[in-house]
Order: structure tokens, then sequence, then C-alpha cells
């Protein structure tokens, strides 16, 4: 516990700094990303190109948020699990956040990797996203696979398993962030980390963004 205290104080310092210097947009702009498209928008809005056959390698995801045990997972996949929403999902990965098309047919088959952010397997920020809706009688009909995000607090456990490793997270800040506030997506931190986007609050609102973050604590391999 120690351990994660430290590491989560530098990380905020060190976030803190980067994120009023512009260096997360920097970093985006120097791999010639323009980091001002990068946090998604309107959910019914039209799509901006053809998906079609982009997700082809993956089986359409069942209408259930609870659709894997750890039994069944293929274990050098991609899933995000979070026990307390009761939620455990495929993920998806590299999904440009730009392309709306993109993003929301990716829906159909879990949840959303961002492109250009990391992996849990390297130091970094990983960026999960996916859609939430305020009518949760909705949510699985419309692939809304976070809309039970608002009930995850901080303290809270987030496991992620990436190719044959089972890595631990703890929830250590909850951020409501502007739509415009696009400096917030990112796969630059000195620390591992992953960092959950759903619209709200109100959940599913479009007038603001809520960032669920969690510190790497454990890493085991899979059994």
């Amino acid at each position: 516990m120690k351990k994660f205290l430290i590491i989560f104080v530098i990380w905020i310092i060190i976030n803190i700094v980067l994120y009023y210097l512009g260096a997360f947009n920097t970093i985006l702009s120097s791999a010639g990303v323009d980091p001002s498209v990068f946090v998604p928008t309107g959910f019914n809005s039209a799509p901006t190109t053809n998906p079609q056959n982009a997700f082809s390698g993956y089986e359409i995801a069942k209408k259930v948020f609870n659709e894997f045990t750890e039994q069944t997972i293929d274990k050098n996949g991609f899933y995000l699990r979070i026990d307390k929403i009761n939620l455990f999902k495929r993920v998806i990965p590299n999904v440009d956040p730009r392309d709306q098309g993109l993003y929301v047919d990716s829906w159909n088959y879990g949840i959303s990797h961002g492109e250009f952010t990391s992996t849990p397997d390297k130091i970094g920020l990983t960026y999960l996203f996916a859609h939430a809706t305020s009518n949760k009688a909705d949510a699985l009909d419309q692939n809304a696979w976070f809309t039970y995000m608002d009930q995850v607090v901080v303290g809270d456990t987030v496991i992620i398993y990436y190719e044959g490793n089972k890595y631990t997270y703890i929830v250590s800040e909850i951020l409501v962030v502007s739509p415009d506030a696009t400096g917030y997506y990112t796969g630059a931190s000195p620390v591992s980390m992953v960092r959950m986007q759903f619209c709200g609050p109100p959940t599913g609102s479009l007038n603001a963004r809520t960032l669920v973050d969690a510190l790497l604590v454990t890493t085991e391999p899979i059994n």
C-alpha cells in the first residue's frame, strides 16, 4: 500500500505538470496526430467512414455485460473486468477515436482501446472508452458497455487481461472534464495505468466526459 501511495503521488505531480505545459498535445502532434479531435463525440451522429469488415476477426459481442470468465477467455486476448459493476468484456485494440463510424462499430464487438495509447504491458496510459446511456434498460441494445461505470469509486479494483497476463489496477481518481479537454487523451504516463472514459454526468450526456483512472498494482501470468 505504501508503494502504491508513493506511485500515486508521483503520478499526480507529473501528470499535472505535463498537462499544464501542454506536453500531452506536443507528444501527439510530434507523431503527426491532431490532438484536438481525440475525444469521442455524438453517438447518434452520422458515421464518418464505412467501417465494414474493420473488425472481421472478432465475434459479435453477446448482449450481456458479464460475457466472459477467467476460464473462458482467450488467454492471449485483451479483456476488461470490473467485478463492482459485473462487467467482463473483450477489448478491441487500436480504435481510432477520430473516426466515429469506426468506434461506434467497434462497440458491436466490445470496448474500444484508443489508438496511439499504451497497452498494459508497457509504462504508459492505456485508454479505454465505450458508450454509456442514461436509460439503463436500453444499455444492452445500444452496446453501451460503460453505462454502469458511474457506480465505480476510488479504491475499486479493475482487471485487464492482455496477451497472457492479468493486470490488476486500483481506481485512483475520477475526473469530470469538458468534451473540449482533449489533452486527457494520451498514452503518456510515467507509470502504468488505465483511463476509462464515458459520457456524462449525467451518464450518457454529451456535455461532459467522466474519466476513471486506475493505477497498476500487480501483474501475474494467466493460469
